[in-house]
């Protein structure tokens, strides 16, 4: 499995860079944004306790929960809810797969236990393209949107083991309402700070049968 994590240290935005992130927030005009990398603003969105939904749609005012097509062996992700992600990277992948061309996503945002606390979030992304002979992950994507909802309502999944690793947890909520964002934020594929991975979804799908 290649994870990745972002470059370290942490990109820490300046007073007048987060000065301009509250304008942003509460005006909605993203054209305003500094010249930071665009998961820098969602990551302070989140540790400000806004959570994030990816989509390839910009003209989403109204999140009906669903329930999705999900082969992890957790009960959670297969809730009928609406989901968000309390990271914003991980928010970017959903938002940036261009779902005409891929038959399925494989994806992990994870911290694993470390000593008394947890890691670094690690990543992943692997795509399934359609058309055959494609090998460049980053062909599959596409612009898309962030949008960002308020936490009321929402419950994260907890911590759980998984083997190898140990205690892990993600950045995953849901909440079985509905639920209106209060701002989206438009994303490309350049935004996305590491490889995309393909896959044959077959193959992939047949050992998560025989092994989940």
């Amino acid at each position: 499995m290649h994870t990745w994590t972002l470059n370290a240290p942490l990109y820490e935005p300046s007073h007048t860079e987060e000065r301009v992130f509250e304008v942003v927030l509460s005006t909605g005009d993203v054209m305003n944004l500094p010249s930071v990398p665009r998961w820098v603003f969602l990551e302070w969105l989140t540790r400000r306790g806004w959570l994030l939904h990816g989509s390839s749609r910009a003209d989403l005012g109204h999140f009906e929960p669903r329930t999705p097509k999900d082969l992890s062996p957790d009960a959670f992700s297969k809730r009928t809810a609406v989901f968000a992600a309390s990271d914003g990277v991980w928010a970017m992948m959903y938002a940036l797969v261009d779902r005409t061309r891929t038959k399925g996503m494989l994806n992990m945002a994870l911290q694993a236990r470390d000593g008394g606390g947890w890691s670094r979030t690690r990543y992943f992304l692997l795509l399934a393209p359609l058309e055959p002979g494609v090998t460049a992950g980053r062909s599959l994507l596409q612009p898309g949107s962030v949008h960002i909802f308020p936490r009321d309502g929402f419950v994260r999944t907890s911590a759980y083991n998984w083997p190898g690793l140990g205690d892990v947890l993600e950045p995953h909520w849901a909440n079985p309402q509905p639920v209106r964002p209060v701002r989206r934020v438009p994303v490309v594929p350049d935004d996305l700070p590491f490889p995309v991975k393909t896959h044959d979804a077959a193959r992939t799908d047949a050992l998560s049968q025989s092994d989940p």
